[in-house]
């Protein structure tokens, strides 16, 4: 910590002492957080656990009373969301942010570092917000976090019948798993750490080592459970079905070490992805079926054949793009699309767009028929599309064709969306799918077919040109009417009856 931060985080940490004590002393003098004790403390032990996360306190640390405990409690509330895969998911960090009480408060700056770097030198992590405490594996299902039923209307609240969920409840009482149970110390009462403050940083770190020893013990007893891991296996199984990481890798949207950028496209992904059990025929999303997972203590033996997608729901529309925007994720569809394409919740998808019938039935099948596919391209287009094509994924391509067009839409209806863009992406390998659809042209129109070729271009190319679309240079994909209006009069126009 530099000398300026450390002016700014000594400021606060007075700021908040203060606060404390004025509560102490005169009580409440008001209504709502400033005006809270318990709050002042426990988002003030979280401030000088990891200073480092709360950005804009550190920025300005003079904002006022109301800002600063909004400040507090706000950048807490944003990594709990941010870090949930299952909706409405609750977070526990591993060592509570209490741990302590107002030992790190009243300690200067000075010291208290000293025993921040003690206490990370031991168990190679600080308490606080940072993500060595509070990340991915940090989300518990109600049940073991509070030994509660699951709050609201979420996916979580919704898994198993009443008795179901209390039986649940009553096992993890048995097995003494709940994080949130009788005998946890934290070294957090002000008797407590009453000799400690004013000590070196050494004896701090010697006196709180219990407490976070205790802790940790706790929550590898919760991540380690079997119903915990049943959860989440059952919300991975999905999950991977669906979407890999670049590199392949098997993705675990509950491991400590998951980065948090991915979470919110797990989330989307939760909430529509559908599993439907083939001998009771219950159809959920996986985000439910994994919360009844923990109820039941039971893990379904998944069939991919089982899986359905409802790629054009808000949430499946949202995953979608989540997916293409971090580029270090893609959809899981490669050789397996056509199973994928067979079970999406929308029974016109395959009929929409002449990539995913190519994916599905074979390239064959569309050079055989590339006038019926082309009326399919026209139809349905997409512009993000064309990315996916460029970088050879024709799969993704179609899923993106066919949520960007959504349901009821038509070719006449379409081509006006897309006209202006599909004219500028006739390449040379579409021009040689247009010498199969040119008789076509004055039903489908000159934009159609300029998009039908790019479109068609990576399914059919291969049988013409041994080729495909990607493996062309960016320059030739790039060539439109006004750029250049000599090659693609040589290359498109002549193909085209206007």
């Amino acid at each position: 910590m530099d000398h300026y931060t450390a002016e700014a985080y000594e400021h606060v940490r007075q700021r908040i002492v203060g606060h404390i004590d004025r509560l102490e002393e005169y009580g409440k003098q008001g209504s709502g957080d400033v005006h809270n004790v318990k709050n002042w403390r426990r988002f003030g032990a979280g401030f000088a656990w990891d200073p480092e996360v709360y950005v804009d306190i550190m920025k300005n640390p003079e904002m006022s009373d109301a800002d600063l405990m909004s400040a507090l409690r706000g950048t807490e509330a944003r990594f709990m969301k941010k870090w949930q895969a299952i909706d409405s998911m609750p977070m526990h960090h591993k060592v509570a942010l209490r741990t302590g009480g107002d030992l790190g408060l009243r300690t200067p700056v000075d010291v208290w570092m000293e025993t921040r770097k003690r206490i990370y030198d031991r168990f190679g992590f600080n308490p606080g917000n940072g993500p060595a405490n509070l990340n991915a594996q940090s989300q518990m299902n109600e049940i073991i976090h509070q030994g509660k039923p699951n709050p609201g209307k979420s996916a979580l609240a919704q898994a198993g019948t009443d008795t179901q969920v209390l039986l649940a409840i009553n096992q993890a009482r048995q097995d003494n798993v709940i994080l949130h149970r009788k005998g946890q110390f934290l070294l957090e009462k002000p008797d407590q750490i009453k000799t400690l403050i004013g000590a070196s940083s050494k004896e701090q770190a010697d006196a709180l080592e219990e407490a976070i020893i205790g802790q940790i013990d706790r929550f590898k007893q919760a991540t380690d459970y079997e119903r915990t891991k049943i959860q989440n296996g059952i919300f991975n199984d999905g999950l991977n079905w669906f979407v890999r990481d670049a590199d392949e890798a098997t993705i675990d949207a509950f491991s400590p070490t998951r980065a948090i950028d991915k979470q919110e496209a797990f989330k989307a992904i939760g909430n529509s992805l559908y599993y439907t059990d083939p001998q009771t025929g219950l159809k959920q999303t996986i985000a439910e079926s994994a919360a009844l997972g923990f109820v039941t203590g039971v893990k379904p033996d998944y069939n991919p054949n089982n899986f359905s997608f409802d790629a054009l729901s808000r949430e499946g529309k949202k995953a979608i793009k989540l997916v293409q925007n971090l580029g270090s994720m893609h959809l899981n569809i490669g050789d397996s699309f056509d199973d994928f394409v067979t079970h999406v919740d929308n029974t016109r998808l395959a009929a929409m767009d002449p990539i995913t019938t190519a994916v599905n039935t074979g390239i064959k099948n569309v050079v055989k028929n590339p006038i019926g596919a082309a009326v399919g391209a026209a139809s349905f287009v997409e512009p993000e599309s064309v990315k996916s094509l460029l970088q050879g994924k024709p799969g993704e391509a179609a899923l993106q064709t066919v949520v960007g067009a959504g349901l009821g839409s038509t070719a006449q209806a379409a081509l006006p969306r897309i006209g202006n863009f599909a004219m500028r992406l006739a390449p040379r390998a579409g021009a040689m799918v247009l010498s199969k659809v040119a008789p076509l042209a004055p039903a489908l129109g000159p934009l159609g077919m300029a998009y039908a070729a790019y479109e068609m271009a990576d399914a059919v190319v291969e049988g013409t040109t041994g080729q495909k679309i990607h493996q062309h240079t960016e320059d030739e994909l790039n060539k439109t009417q006004e750029k250049d209006p000599e090659y693609f009069s040589q290359n498109i126009g002549s193909l085209m009856p206007f």
